[in-house]
């Protein structure tokens, strides 16, 4: 299970802002805005898991369906499902292409289509976090390769929270599982934020991923080291200083130097040796990076 925590609370799109270093991948053609609610029985992938039939058994009769090309949307007004069929298949292109992955390793992959549960009041959520046993916190959530996603209509931002879970679902399938929780969660929010920022720009909105300071410190021996998310006191340090450095491997060591590491470690190698395969010629050791980082992170609270 994959959860985005505190969902909301790292707001990534803002008028001015420092962009981060990596240049998103080009944007193709979208489909229009519209889509087409069909019967249950008409989806070509009709497999619910055990939470999805949890979502469904909320107002079972007022769910609508439809399908996009990687995505079944299961929702209930179309004026909310409709903007949300294309930010996920834009996301699912942003993300794939940033991990370096083709059409053909993906068709190679398999894995059918992911079913995406939107909920649009804070009721009807409350409900499924509940059945689903999530903790009250749970702002969307990855479960057994399908989405549950809240989209409250009063809120024109939505923040990057869809992205950031189809981050984990991708991840999960087509690269590995085994990513320790601060890369799991840094790369989601990292990806997610920049993607989110890109797709508003690309709307004529002058949005950048903002450079999101943590409000705290986690040393960085004790940070790659977490089998468990933190107090929740540091549960939101956990995420931005996550999402930093990221970030900061990304930009300063070679966007190829952290998809090494990445791909490694999300196949289940030690963080020690997968850093220094990736990083050794640049920083020999844990300490080293931690003293670059934090003068990197010192540079951009000052800025």
């Amino acid at each position: 299970m994959n959860v985005l925590r505190f969902a909301g609370m790292l707001a990534c799109v803002c008028a001015a802002g420092t962009a981060l270093a990596q240049t998103p991948p080009q944007a193709v053609p979208e489909v229009p805005y519209t889509i087409t609610s069909v019967p249950f029985g008409k989806l070509t992938d009709q497999h619910i898991t055990p939470d999805g039939q949890r979502a469904l058994a909320i107002r079972p009769a007022e769910w609508h369906h439809c399908e996009t090309p990687h995505f079944v949307l299961h929702y209930f007004r179309s004026f909310i499902a409709a903007p949300v069929s294309v930010e996920a298949e834009y996301f699912h292109r942003y993300i794939t292409a940033d991990l370096g992955l083709t059409p053909q390793a993906i068709a190679e992959a398999g894995g059918g289509k992911t079913h995406l549960y939107l909920f649009e009041s804070r009721e009807d959520w409350v409900v499924f976090r509940k059945a689903a046993a999530l903790e009250a916190w749970t702002g969307a959530v990855c479960i057994d390769g399908a989405l549950f996603v809240p989209r409250y209509p009063e809120f024109k931002w939505k923040g990057n929270a869809l992205g950031h879970e189809i981050a984990h679902l991708l991840v999960n399938r087509y690269v590995g599982r085994k990513s320790p929780l601060w890369l799991k969660e840094g790369q989601a929010e990292e990806v997610s934020s920049r993607g989110y920022a890109a797709y508003f720009r690309a709307r004529g909105y002058l949005a950048r991923p903002q450079a999101l300071i943590p409000n705290g410190y986690i040393p960085l021996a004790r940070l790659t080291s977490l089998t468990a998310y933190p107090p929740d006191t540091e549960v939101e340090t956990l995420y931005r200083e996550s999402r930093a450095l990221v970030a900061y491997m990304s930009a300063e060591g070679r966007k190829e130097r952290f998809l090494k590491m990445f791909r490694s470690m999300a196949q289940g190698a030690p963080f020690p040796a997968a850093f220094s395969e990736a990083y050794g010629s640049q920083w020999s050791s844990l300490d080293a990076l931690e003293s670059a980082f934090k003068q990197h992170m010192e540079a951009t609270a000052g800025q």
